[in-house]
């Protein structure tokens, strides 16, 4: 009986190590295979956000004084470039985090209105150039998107923790105001 209980125990020591071992392997390489997933999205997100971040600078934080503000006409290929970094061949939009695929659709959405306003009536506003408040508008979305991308690849004051966030962006000069 001795032999017995000690044989019992020696078979079920083994079986708990081997279901320990089995789930600690397991959970091992799933959580290996998460890394590796994350790493391939954030380099491509990478690429992508830098394609992005390069076509934004059509609206910096301010105009400066020695380039004109952008026409009506200048926006509708604004709206052109960013569709095609959406929806072209490397399809960008896809790599998008939810923040800032609101920002960007915010974004699009603001260039249509400021660009195709008023266009087909006898006043048209399309050769208007762009009001103080539009043009400021279009500027502080298009740079609150270039941050949410900066803070997406964890560029310029990566945060620690997930649900922390970078202090607020100092305010652009007041340039011929």
């Amino acid at each position: 009986m001795t032999a017995f209980i000690g044989f019992f125990g020696a078979v079920l020591g083994a079986l708990v190590g081997g279901v320990a071992t089995y789930l600690t392997t397991r959970y091992n390489l799933r959580l290996t295979l998460e890394h590796s997933y994350d790493q391939t999205l954030q380099s491509k997100r990478l690429e992508r956000y830098q394609a992005l971040f390069h076509i934004s600078k059509c609206l910096p934080r301010y105009w400066s004084p020695m380039d004109e503000t952008p026409s009506r006409q200048d926006l509708q290929q604004y709206i052109r470039s960013f569709h095609e970094w959406y929806f072209g061949e490397h399809g960008g939009g896809m790599f998008l985090t939810p923040a800032a695929k609101d920002l960007y659709i915010r974004l699009l959405n603001l260039l249509a209105e400021t660009a195709f306003v008023g266009e087909n009536g006898p006043d048209s506003a399309a050769d208007h150039p762009l009001s103080e408040t539009e043009s400021r508008a279009l500027r502080e979305l298009a740079s609150e998107l270039r941050r949410q991308l900066a803070e997406d690849v964890g560029a310029a004051n990566p945060p620690r923790l997930r649900w922390t966030r970078p202090g607020p962006q100092a305010p652009p000069p007041a340039i011929g105001s």
